[in-house]
């Protein structure tokens, strides 16, 4: 009986396939152009165990060395000014703005006036004396509006784009109730030539680690929805009036970050439709007020 002859098939080429671990603890598996995620089975930051000629040893956590994001070659800054203005506008026309400028509205009227009456009334030294109004903004992680980050592979421009806008609408804010010269700081090592010439059109000021920690005082209105916890232990022990980002609470059980949760009230903003994780569980929080010294 003859044999029927079929045409082979041609062998598909192998592909590569590339995991990029990004700063969600996600690994960014990518084949022929085709991504998905998974996540990482040992988180970023803990300790790296090894094998040595005398048994097991571990190694201190590597920190991660952070350089500036790479820009789209083509992209300028005037596009980049038009992606922020278009982000700004979903953010301030978002039900999470119109409840968090009502809120953050009543907490600067309401130091304020207890500014205002305190410097009009004698007291004790022993009172407890009002906060005055925000001197400055320092804005901690924004991560970068114009660039990708670990060589293309993570795309969190969205995010700081619309965490940008956050800040600029909040500065905005904060210069008009408080009526001052409102100083506001950015610090992020991924910062390139773009975002910082963004930054100053913001009159935002850039400044380089460890700067921003030198600008935390007890009237600061500390903004940090992609602050790293190693960093808001460092920048908590100063008692911001106010702080954007979080959550912080359960973080460490009877550490600095629950410790500052448990001396300040706070609100939760509504889910932003338009991007859920750039404010994902994020919050306002505040002091109230601080003991003076005796």
């Amino acid at each position: 009986m003859p044999h029927t002859s079929h045409p082979s098939r041609p062998k598909r080429p192998t592909q590569k396939r590339t995991q990029v671990t990004d700063d969600d603890g996600w690994t960014h598996v990518a084949s022929g152009g085709n991504v998905r995620r998974v996540m990482r089975t040992r988180p970023r930051g803990t300790t790296a165990v090894k094998e040595s000629g005398t048994g097991i040893s571990s190694d201190q956590p590597e920190e991660p060395v952070l350089t500036p994001a790479e820009a789209p070659g083509r992209l300028t800054l005037n596009e980049l000014q038009a992606q922020f203005r278009t982000h700004r506008e979903r953010w301030e026309g978002s039900e999470s703005w119109t409840k968090l400028t009502g809120v953050l509205d009543e907490r600067l009227r309401r130091a304020g006036e207890k500014a205002s009456s305190s410097s009009d009334a004698d007291t004790a030294p022993s009172s407890i004396p009002a906060r005055c109004p925000v001197d400055a903004v320092v804005c901690i992680g924004l991560g970068s509006p114009s660039g990708f980050l670990r060589d293309g592979w993570v795309d969190r421009r969205s995010v700081s784009l619309y965490q940008l806008a956050a800040l600029a609408s909040i500065k905005d804010q904060v210069a008009c109730t408080t009526s001052s010269d409102i100083k506001v700081y950015a610090q992020d090592p991924v910062f390139n030539t773009l975002d910082e010439s963004l930054l100053a059109a913001l009159n935002i000021n850039v400044i380089k680690h460890p700067e921003a920690f030198s600008h935390i005082t007890a009237n600061t209105l500390l903004f940090c929805p992609g602050a790293e916890r190693k960093h808001l232990e460092l920048l908590l022990p100063s008692k911001p009036w106010l702080l954007f980002g979080g959550p912080l609470e359960h973080a460490d059980s009877g550490g600095v970050l629950q410790g500052y949760v448990d001396g300040a009230e706070s609100y939760c903003l509504p889910v932003f439709e338009a991007l859920e994780h750039a404010f994902w569980n994020t919050r306002l929080y505040w002091v109230e007020e601080v003991v003076g010294a005796e």
